[in-house]
């Protein structure tokens, strides 16, 4: 199989939410800021609560997100373990690291591992933020496609929360 370059990798650029309304000219900006990260099977590309402010795009490959759990008896930790929230692959066209955006010092909110070898391509925040900050039409388009993944992605939670929430009234009741 050929290599994966940035410059070959347009039309896929294109499918990914992040990029959505971005010209040619302007997405070309910011594949210019890009490298490639291979990782392997099974391998933690980032882990919750790691500093770290790099934005990834998964271009091939399998991911897993995944957030700990910790089970509280009277304030005291009597379990933890890892909760598999989702997956995702190439066909989903998925960016995931961009929260680190917005804050000064950032902790990953989740752990991401590689279920299958991936190649990510990597935005480093301090990169980023100079072509957006230089170019006001850009900031303007990855804002507003961050913020329409985000509003998504909260939705999406909030709908787990209000199941997650009749479960367990239901099973209150149940005693």
């Amino acid at each position: 199989m050929a290599r994966l370059t940035l410059n070959s990798m347009m039309p896929i650029f294109k499918k990914v939410l992040l990029f959505k309304g971005l010209s040619d000219e302007q997405l070309r900006k910011i594949i210019g800021i890009m490298h490639l990260k291979d990782i392997k099977n099974n391998e933690l590309i980032t882990r919750e609560g790691a500093n770290d402010d790099s934005l990834f795009i998964l271009l091939k490959g399998e991911v897993e997100i995944s957030k700990s759990v910790f089970m509280l008896f009277w304030g005291e930790e009597m379990g933890h373990q890892e909760k598999s929230l989702i997956h995702l692959s190439e066909k989903d066209y998925a960016f995931f690291g961009e929260m680190a955006l917005f804050e000064d010092e950032p902790q990953r909110s989740a752990s991401i591992k590689a279920l299958k070898p991936c190649t990510l391509a990597v935005i480093e925040k301090t990169d980023l933020l100079k072509i957006l900050n230089k170019d006001a039409a850009i900031g303007s388009i990855i804002y507003k496609n961050i913020a329409t993944e985000l509003t998504r992605r909260l939705v999406k939670a909030n709908k787990d929360v209000m199941k997650l929430t009749t479960a367990f009234s239901l099973a209150l009741e149940g005693d």
